[in-house]
């Protein structure tokens, strides 16, 4: 039966350190997606948002000119309710219609001369119709003054009602220019509504990724932190191993040198004795330790 090998302390460490390093670079890469996903919903958001700024703009501009075009309007308005007010109060000034009465007098003067000519009278009939013909032309000469001023209050209102008749059309001109532009801006308005519901989502998803990434780069750190942790611990226990190994190798020179030191010792007692032998061969005596 094969023996199954068990794993050293130093092995476990270094195999959970791998698996940190591993997880620690997955939550990294995760959180470098997320950053990168979050910056391209920024920088959408901020080609979006000048392209709103851009119709704001325009919707700005249209509603200004349809402002000034409804001035205008209001202005042209007033002025021809000014010619109205004046030109009641010229016919409320003028007097009655003093033409017939004038034509009238006229033809009584012509006759009234014709009889004088051409009549026998005596002499206070002539008299009486003199006196009649005398006052017959003051009346003329008032009714041709009253009616030379009646003309030209006439004349006044017939220019009046021209320039009335001006000042609305052009007040319509200006009416519609405003309603038409003032429609433009509604139209860019509805158009900037549909472009800030975008944004909004766009600020929603770049929050929630911006989240997520803070959130991955948080787990990255702290397994981060796990694996420093268990750096040190492999390098301890490395460490510690190579310690063991050093003293076993010193341990290992101290116990060769002993057993050398050993031998060295017992040649010099070989070579003493094999010097005394031969000393004591030769003398007759041996001298050991010499």
């Amino acid at each position: 039966m094969v023996r199954k090998k068990t794993l050293s302390e130093l092995d476990q460490a270094e195999i959970k350190l791998q698996s940190l390093l591993e997880k620690r670079d997955a939550l990294n890469q995760e959180a470098a997606l997320l950053r990168q996903e979050r910056d391209l919903v920024h920088e959408t958001k901020r080609e979006i948002g000048a392209k709103l700024r851009g119709l704001k703009d325009r919707r700005a501009s249209f509603a200004g000119e349809a402002r000034k075009h409804r001035e205008k309007r209001d202005e042209l308005q007033a002025k021809a309710k000014a010619l109205i007010e004046m030109k009641r109060k010229l016919r409320g000034s003028g007097h009655a219609d003093v033409g017939a009465e004038l034509r009238a007098l006229k033809r009584r003067v012509t006759a009234m001369e014709m009889r004088q000519q051409t009549a026998s009278l005596t002499l206070s009939a002539e008299n009486e119709l003199l006196g009649e013909l005398k006052d017959s032309m003051k009346r003329l000469k008032q009714l041709e003054v009253l009616k030379a001023d009646q003309d030209k209050i006439a004349k006044e209102i017939k220019d009046i009602d021209s320039g009335i008749t001006e000042f609305f059309e052009a007040a319509e001109k200006e009416h519609e220019a405003a309603v038409a532009l003032s429609e433009k801006a509604r139209a860019v308005h509805e158009e900037t509504i549909g472009i800030v519901h975008q944004i909004a989502a766009l600020v929603h998803d770049g929050n929630e990724k911006h989240e997520a990434f803070l959130v991955a780069r948080d787990k990255a750190d702290e397994v981060h932190a796990k694996a420093v942790e268990m750096r040190e611990k492999v390098l301890s226990i490395k460490g510690a191993k190579r310690s063991e190994a050093r003293e076993a190798r010193t341990l290992l020179r101290q116990q060769n040198r002993a057993v050398r030191d050993a031998l060295l010792d017992e040649k010099k007692l070989e070579a003493s004795a094999d010097a005394a032998l031969k000393a004591l061969l030769e003398k007759g005596k041996v001298e050991i330790g010499r």
